[in-house]
């Protein structure tokens, strides 16, 4: 096992191990061979609108495998040549350069790179790995999330228990209805993600096709940039400066920060329920909750996601805040900013796998959650006090509230109260039938009809 002993962050260190299919997309490594990728993409395409001379069907294989032999020893040789350098795109570019002139393609290997400025390359290459994460990473974890509430939303839709707002006792819901309202958010969300567009550009050094147009007049540009970025699976920008406006990515990660605000809450809400005692956590005999009370079952996994989804969501909030301009045609300081990204992925990656972890570690206790509620017999004083209305009590209102509010009830001194109202014996007898584990109104049904 590799030692991440010396890494600065717990994503590159004790976390390491959790995030390899994100490191398989999202890495120093993959954006440089997508940037080797797109320069040799490039040059095919300027082949194709006839720009350069057409390659036979050997060079176009020689061209493919400049990307796809791009190992860890490759990598290392762009680093070296970003030393001489100090440009990360520049190093990519003479590294492709050197490839074509060591495979006998010397009389193109100077038109690589051709008319565009690095944020062509860096803005596709960025693109590209960010819709790899997206489709690859973020949605099988929040597939499985979606399907845990949707199985527990089905399996709970009849076990009335306690609402509580503002913390205190309130008219009952079941655990299936409550599960349900996050499994409907984040669905929502979820598909909202799944339909978002991520641009990308290649209009040159400020967007204009400067020099392409000067050297290449004949040549429709506008169209060669659109099937361009088509071809990479990306929605192709013709109206930019040197640089993509990152609209489309800050798009992106307010929907990740919304889905990780509703896991969040998720994460608090649940948390409360096992402090209830709602909620039963498995027993992992190997594992210790505590090193001073050797009891403890602690809901670990609930409170890390917390954690990681306010780190992941600060920095999606300082992006979209960060990247929605530039000064003027363009200025360096995004290259700083999205260097971060792999930290807000990490995090958000993480949290995600602790919330999955979370929901297969826990059970509702039954006995537990009907306690409960058949403690708080006030909690019926709603449909008392409507019932009321509806048969024209007078002050019903008032009479439910001085007897139900600040007391401590229970069904023998409700059915004395309801044997005082002046009414008929009929409406009695509906009201002495009420209980806090049958009074959930269409929660069942609620969920029956949204799953």
């Amino acid at each position: 096992m590799k030692d991440y002993s010396d890494a600065i962050t717990p994503l590159d260190g004790r976390n390491r191990y959790k995030l390899n299919n994100l490191a398989d997309h999202y890495s120093d490594f993959v954006l440089t061979r997508y940037r080797v990728f797109l320069e040799i993409e490039l040059l095919t395409k300027l082949s194709q609108y006839k720009v350069i001379r057409k390659f036979t069907k050997q060079e176009l294989t020689i061209l493919s495998q400049c990307a796809k032999t791009f190992e860890f020893e490759e990598y290392k040789r762009v680093r070296e040549i970003e030393k001489k350098t100090n440009h990360e795109a520049k190093a990519s570019e003479e590294y492709v350069r050197e490839y074509l002139e060591k495979k006998g393609l010397k009389d193109v290997a100077q038109m690589i790179h051709f008319g565009v400025t690095s944020d062509d390359i860096n803005n596709l290459a960025y693109a590209m790995i960010i819709k790899d994460v997206v489709k690859k990473v973020f949605f099988p974890e929040l597939e499985a999330i979606l399907k845990s509430l949707k199985q527990a939303a089905n399996k709970y839709k009849s076990l009335s228990m306690l609402s509580r707002t503002h913390g205190q006792p309130a008219a009952p819901t079941t655990l299936g209805k409550e599960y349900l309202v996050y499994y409907k958010r984040l669905k929502e969300e979820v598909e909202i993600l799944r339909s978002l567009k991520i641009k990308g550009k290649l209009t040159g050094n400020t967007g204009n096709f400067n020099a392409h147009q000067f050297i290449f007049p004949r040549v429709d540009w506008l169209k060669f940039s659109k099937e361009f970025v088509l071809s990479l699976g990306l929605e192709p920008d013709l109206v930019t400066t040197q640089i993509e406006p990152y609209d489309s990515l800050i798009r992106l990660f307010q929907c990740l920060s919304r889905i990780n605000n509703i896991l969040l809450g998720l994460s608090v809400d649940f948390w409360f329920y096992i402090s209830l005692g709602y909620f039963e956590q498995k027993l992992i005999n190997r594992e210790v909750g505590s090193t001073a009370m050797p009891h403890k079952i602690n809901p670990i996994y609930f409170e890390g996601a917390e954690g990681g989804f306010g780190i992941a969501n600060a920095l999606f909030e300082f992006y979209c805040r960060k990247l929605s301009y530039s000064r003027l045609q363009r200025d360096l300081s995004d290259s700083t900013v999205r260097r971060s990204f792999g930290v807000a992925f990490g995090y958000t990656v993480l949290s995600y796998q602790s919330i999955n972890e979370a929901l297969s570690r826990i059970e509702a206790h039954d006995d537990n959650i009907k306690r409960d509620l058949n403690s708080h017999f006030e909690v019926i004083s709603e449909a008392i006090q409507n019932f009321l209305r509806t048969k024209n009590y007078d002050d019903a209102y008032d009479k439910t509230k001085l007897f139900f509010r600040g007391k401590t009830v229970n069904r023998e001194s409700i059915k004395n109260f309801i044997e005082s109202l002046k009414i008929d014996q009929k409406d009695k007898e509906k009201l002495t039938g009420l209980f806090p584990e049958n009074y959930t109104g269409l929660a069942k049904k609620i969920v029956n009809k949204s799953l």
